[in-house]
């Protein structure tokens, strides 16, 4: 495959006009029996669906999840502005690559006040590797989109294209790249978390203290820009109860340019950290004398499960928690191991204080950070004992000729004693906790998984750090010469704050061959085509920046490309 590969849309009718029109003559009833009392949304004097958009996700050979949430009024926190506790909503679904007015799938979904109005529609009996148009309608209002579902199992596709990206705080620039990735026509969209952001920006960030002295070659790469865009609701704190983290998707939903993205292709959704609260782990807080913690995490998970099209019946709940990690077969092309690395995590090393989990501490400073048993007298864990078994059986059982692990922080073993939050850099290996760096023995054993099953080609997809990368994943994390394991690639933020990166991979900085190339200046995307012999990655950027109010004066161009061939784990610049 060429460079000139990524540089737009594939050849030959597009999605939107595959779009175009194809509700236009379809026959408007749709029969159903009349299940439950719900109101027929015929009163209704303005579009439910407007507000929040419609989206499908976890494509499979012979389905997808369709999901839609009614809402007219925010400001409503408990009805949405919606004067019945229940609605049923139509839906329907329509083969895009069959000709005539044939209705492939349709039913009635309930919308109900106790689940914030959010519908997921799981449909059955579908095609594999086929476009399919879909609609939801309520009373004489209706809302449409396309999806895709995936290969099927024994077949190999001579090609997939996909798209990551994580990492969308909602004032501090716009999420063009929502836009722009939608508009490159992937398979589907893979998010990496950080999908909302609990608290406001100016909590993140201040900017009416004096900027701090900066060494030589660390400039502040946002200097003075204190945000694009305004949040209208709970601006005053984090977002705390079911009622608020349900506004704060709405709000975010709300954006145009995720709306395109959502209603043209499925997602596949994992979480991080600020979709609960910056550096939590498992029940642990960010805060230290936090007390209401754990029912702030289940109310954001809650919310979350609402509002991602995700697979609901397939996700086991245990106690108060819901598993989100599984798999995704493409074929025999690809598997999707979705992980999850949040919610059964240990807690940071060294934690201290009555703030802040995660530090950027030296190994002399903190050995706990290479401890197997922790502080409290634990095993130290990342992904936690189920969900580290379970991914071993997805690499033993795998028959895909490339294997991704998709998570949110970065796997890679970083040493950021450069880090420009450093007066000066440091002479010992500096390790972040909140990252897989924050765990070794934990991380080895990942590792170790994937040096056994390296014939199975696995790849590192990651998030969080606001910055293009490409970096290896080495057998021993403490010498640069070992060998590479596995390949990473993270995506940059689609629209949250960045920082220079840069000192990581200069001279002196213990990154000599982790860190293989980065982009931290901008905001944007990554781009994947994938085929039996090759593994292209292509990091875009949003190009002058994503601060701009007008999406006619930003384009998407490439930072760089990177290509992985089958039985060979290091990436190589095309």
């Amino acid at each position: 495959m060429s460079r000139s590969s990524f540089a737009g849309p594939r050849r030959g009718v597009s999605r939107r006009e595959l779009m175009h029109g194809a509700f236009a003559t379809a026959a408007a009833g749709m029969l159903a029996h009349n299940r439950t009392s719900a109101a027929t949304g015929a009163s209704l004097k303005t579009d439910p669906f407007q507000l929040l958009g419609v989206a499908s996700g976890d494509p499979l050979p012979d389905g997808v999840v369709l999901w839609c949430r009614l809402a007219l009024d925010l400001d409503d926190g408990k009805r949405w502005g919606l004067s019945d506790e229940a609605y049923r909503v139509a839906w329907e679904i329509r083969d895009l690559e069959r000709s005539g007015r044939h209705v492939t799938a349709s039913g009635i979904a309930i919308a109900s006040a106790d689940k914030g109005y959010a519908v997921h529609v799981e449909t059955k009996g579908l095609k594999p590797s086929t476009r399919y148009a879909y609609r939801f309608t309520l009373g004489n209002f209706s809302a449409e989109g396309q999806t895709l579902t995936a290969p099927s199992t024994g077949t190999t596709p001579d090609k997939l294209r996909f798209a990551f990206c994580s990492c969308a705080e909602y004032e501090f620039a716009f999420p063009y790249a929502y836009e722009m990735m939608a508009r490159d026509e992937p398979d589907f969209i893979v998010h990496l978390g950080d999908y909302i952001y609990e608290a406001v920006y100016d909590q993140f960030y201040r900017f009416d203290a004096p900027a701090p002295a900066r060494r030589l070659g660390c400039e502040n790469l946002s200097e003075g820009q204190k945000r694009a865009r305004f949040l209208k609701y709970d601006r005053t704190a984090k977002v705390k109860t079911l009622s608020q983290f349900r506004r704060r998707y709405a709000e975010y939903k709300s954006d145009p340019r995720l709306q395109y993205a959502h209603r043209s292709c499925p997602f596949i959704v994992t979480w991080d950290d600020h979709e609960v609260e910056n550096d939590y782990a498992s029940d642990f807080s960010e805060v230290r004398e936090a007390e209401d913690f754990v029912q702030t995490r289940i109310a954001a998970y809650r919310a979350y499960f609402e509002n991602m099209p995700v697979r609901l019946s397939t996700l086991p709940v245990v106690a108060e928690r819901r598993q989100l990690y599984r798999a995704f077969d493409f074929g025999k092309l690809l598997r999707l191991n979705m992980l999850d690395e949040r919610q059964y995590r240990s807690d940071q090393a060294c934690a201290a204080g009555l703030r802040g989990n995660a530090r950027s501490l030296s190994l002399g400073e903190c050995p706990e950070i290479e401890a197997m048993i922790g502080a409290d007298g634990k095993a130290r864990e990342m992904l936690g004992k189920e969900q580290s078994l379970w991914l071993e059986r997805q690499l033993a059982t795998s028959k895909a000729t490339w294997n991704v692990l998709a998570q949110g922080v970065m796997m890679a073993a970083i040493d950021s004693r450069a880090d420009c939050n450093f007066k000066e850099p440091k002479s010992e290996t500096t390790i972040w906790t909140d990252g897989w760096g924050g765990y070794t023995v934990a991380r080895q054993r990942v590792v170790d998984l994937m040096e056994k099953y390296r014939a199975r080609n696995p790849v590192v997809l990651s998030g969080d750090v606001h910055s293009h990368f490409v970096t290896r994943v080495l057998k021993d994390w403490k010498d640069q010469n070992s060998a590479c394991v596995a390949p990473e690639f993270t995506c940059t933020a689609i629209s949250s704050f960045l920082r220079n990166l840069e000192p990581w991979a200069g001279p002196g900085g213990g990154n000599e061959r982790t860190i293989v190339d980065l982009d931290c200046r901008h905001h944007g995307y990554t781009l994947c085509e994938v085929t039996s012999e090759t593994f292209d990655v292509a990091a875009k950027r949003i190009t002058p920046n994503a601060l701009a109010p007008d999406i006619g004066a930003v384009k998407a161009e490439t930072s760089y490309i990177y290509r992985v061939t089958a039985g060979d784990p290091e990436p190589h610049k095309i």
